[in-house]
Formats: structure tokens, sequence, C-alpha cells
């Protein structure tokens, strides 16, 4: 019996046809997002090797930590090889290279760098290493999945700082993230306000003037293709299917979302890890109601000492407001505005 066809790679034309320079696709498991980008760095090198020999446009592909770097580095050319024919790939250390196919068993061949791969934990190590021929970096499986790992402190600044070093101010680098649709609780949707129900009908949402682009793919065909495999058949109607092929963030559920009655008061406002909320409270029913629309005239209170600054106030983990608003979540009277709000404010109910 022969094997259903499966769309081979993501198409990243629409995404890039926007020109931003952070670049977000995020969908279904094995929807061909790594393999596609591979194809795009790779088709940048040869192209511009040709036009130029041995002065190629070279690429970055990032990974979190060494140790899954060196799991996908040592097979990175292996799914893509065959795409390209008149080419060997190969990876020495930390640099991707490339030679033309001549004859396999002539040694003295040239093999020109196109590449590198490079651990996001380390990036202060290349702050003083030039990149001038990177015009792409690729940050594979930047969302992470429940595991023994985590994400680095202030992880969207060490990103940006890592982007610096390479772009160095001169606008020649394009970044792709890419990641399977997990949680909307990681650091960069918080730090960039990505959000998969602000998208548009195509699943695309643009931030920032355009700097920040993201494609929340849902991809009807692929989910049917998947559908029709025996693994597919297997896992069809289970939570798992939703995220791996269905594009549904495991956290973007509607528990505990609900809308402040407008004779809610204002408490005040609480900066936390993912954002800045304000805080309401409703007599009548004795319910909270947290959201992130900001108000006039705030009263901003922060948990960690190091985000004090004029004008806030430092609650302490057994001060009276935050007991009673742990006491209100325990006993179900607290609502949020939006998934991503609760989400975030998980931080305070877990001291």
């Amino acid at each position: 019996m022969n094997a259903p066809k499966i769309q081979s790679y993501y198409n990243f034309s629409k995404l890039l046809s926007h020109n931003a320079i952070y670049n977000f696709a995020i969908g279904g498991r094995g929807i061909g997002k790594t393999f596609g980008s591979k194809k795009l760095d790779l088709n940048m090198a040869i192209r511009t090797h040709l036009e130029n020999p041995g002065m190629c446009d070279q690429f970055i592909y990032l990974r979190r930590y060494k140790e899954e770097l060196k799991l996908s580095r040592d097979t990175y050319f292996a799914d893509v090889q065959h795409e390209f024919p008149n080419w060997d790939f190969r990876h020495m250390g930390h640099e991707a290279q490339m030679a033309p196919i001549t004859t396999r068993d002539d040694k003295k061949r040239e093999w020109f760098t196109i590449g590198y791969f490079l651990a996001l934990s380390v990036a202060q190590s290349y702050k003083s290493v030039a990149f001038p021929r990177v015009k792409k970096i690729t940050f594979d499986e930047f969302i992470l999945e429940k595991s023994a790992t985590h994400y680095l402190p202030n992880e969207a600044q060490i990103f940006n700082n890592f982007f610096s070093t390479v772009d160095r101010y001169k606008d020649k680098t394009r970044v792709l993230f890419l990641a399977n649709s997990v949680r909307i609780e990681n650091p960069y949707f918080i730090e960039y306000k990505l959000d998969p129900d602000e998208a548009d009908d195509e699943g695309f949402t643009k931030l920032y003037g355009g700097f920040v682009v993201a494609h929340f793919i849902d991809d009807a065909a692929f989910t049917s293709e998947v559908y029709t495999t025996k693994f597919g058949g297997f896992i069809k109607g289970t939570e798992y299917a939703d995220y791996a092929v269905g594009n549904q963030f495991k956290d973007n559920h509607k528990f505990l979302i609900g809308t402040k009655p407008s004779k809610a008061r204002y408490l005040f406002s609480l900066e936390v890890e993912g954002g800045k909320f304000s805080l309401w409270y409703d007599i009548t029913t004795n319910f909270y109601y947290i959201q992130k629309r900001g108000v006039n005239d705030e009263k901003l209170y922060v948990l960690a000492p190091e985000r004090m600054r004029e004008g806030r106030t430092l609650f302490a983990p057994q001060d009276k407001p935050l007991q009673m608003l742990r006491t209100a979540f325990r006993k179900d009277r607290t609502r949020f505005d939006h998934p991503a709000t609760r989400n975030a404010f998980m931080e305070v109910f877990k001291r």
C-alpha cells in the first residue's frame, strides 16, 4: 500500500513579502517550516556564490542550548541534500559548508563557508565576532514545550543583543522565528505582543510599523492529508492533534475568561514579567477582574525589587492585597480579559 503524500515544506513567500525584519512562522508539527527555511538558506548561498564566487551570503541556524544545537547540526543537511544534486554540504565544527560536485573523490575541491550553527545561551561570547555576510538568522523551536529545559532569563533581550551583534545596525539581516503551536505564554509573544486571536483571515499580524510580522499557519490541506495517515487517524480528535496538526495553542483556551462589568471599580495596576495589568473589583459579586487595558492615574505595583522605579510600589509576597487576590483565585472568583493575561498572571498565584 502506498503511503499518503504529505506536502514537503512551508512556503515562506507570503510571509517574507511583508519585508519585516523579525518574521514569525508558527504552525502544526511537520508542516515543513524548518525544511522550507533550509531551502531558503541553501538557495541564497548558491545563488550569491554563482554571482560572486566565494563571496556567498550566509545564514545562522540558532538554537537555545548547545546540546540541542549539536543534535540538529549533525543531521541538518540530511533531508535537504537531494534538492541540490550539484552540491555537497557538510558541517565543520560550527560552520556550514558547501562544495560543487565534480568528483566526490576529489579531496582538493574547495569548500565554501555558507553559514554557522550557534546557540543563544552563549550569545555573549559572539559579541566580538563579525558576521558581515550573514543575511538570515533562523531561530528554530523558539517556543519551548514543557520539559526539563527552560527559557533563558530575559531571553527576548538576549536575542535582541545577539541580533545587534550580527546586523551591526546595517539592516542587512532577516530573522525567521520557527515553532510549533505550543504555548502563547512565551517570552517572544509577551515581548512583542503577539496574539493569534488578533491575526487576519490569513493568519497574519503585523506590529511595530512592520518590523515584526507573524504568520499563524492554519493549513487545511496539510491537516486533511495528515489525517489520511495511520498515525493521523490515531490522534484525530485528541488534544495532541489540536496543537500538533491543527495549530491550536494548548494554553489558548477560554477558561476563567470573562467581561468586566461596568460597575467594577479600579484597585491598582500590577507589573509582572508578562506585562502590566489593571485589577478591578466588583463588590456585588465579589469577583476580581484582571485586564490588559491601562488606566489614567494608575497606582502601579511590582513584585520584584529589580522592577522598582520612581512612582512604583513594591508588593511583598504576604501583603494583604496579594493574599486576597490569591484567595479569590483559589475560590474561582477571578476573571481575565484574555488567555494571554491569565497565563502571564500565573506568576502571581504560584508564589
